[in-house]
């Protein structure tokens, strides 16, 4: 799959997904180093298909919430418990991976596992495509980092 921008098509796959499915503007992309620092929730999902790869993201605690708000739309003041905001981030995967996938010219189908949510502090996989992105207005909804890592044969 030369010639595949892919970095540009991470940020438009996410793009696309946090503005129709989660209600939340991109502010743009930002430095690794200026993603915010504080908690983070993280999850990961394999693909098979050409490309085969897999697709881990992590995101701020403060867009975690934001994007719970939005998607789940619970009662006013309901503080969701955190295995529903561990859904959201695996769905977020999901829905972020399709969408992706949905953009490469492939003859075959895609496959793909479901998402599953990492441990705290697990580390992301150094040298492949990455992506970091601020969250509503100004970037006052937390961030998202991506990580788009494809098996040598596809890159």
């Amino acid at each position: 799959m030369p010639g595949n921008d892919w970095k540009g098509l991470l940020a438009e796959a996410a793009a696309e997904v946090l503005e129709t499915m989660f209600f939340t503007p991109v502010g743009g992309a930002i430095d690794p180093g200026h993603s915010p620092a504080e908690p983070r929730l993280a999850a990961r999902l394999c693909f098979e298909g050409t490309p085969s790869g897999a697709l881990t993201l992590s995101v701020s605690e403060s867009a975690v919430c934001a994007l719970s708000a939005n998607f789940l739309a619970p009662e006013d003041g309901e503080q969701l418990p955190g295995p529903q905001l561990g859904g959201v981030v695996c769905e977020l995967a999901n829905m972020i991976c399709g969408s992706l996938l949905s953009r490469v010219s492939s003859e075959e189908h895609f496959r793909l596992s479901s998402p599953e949510l990492l441990p705290d502090g697990a580390a992301c996989p150094p040298g492949q495509t990455f992506q970091s992105l601020s969250l509503g207005e100004d970037g006052c909804d937390g961030a998202i980092d991506l990580w788009l890592a494809l098996e040598p044969h596809a890159a």
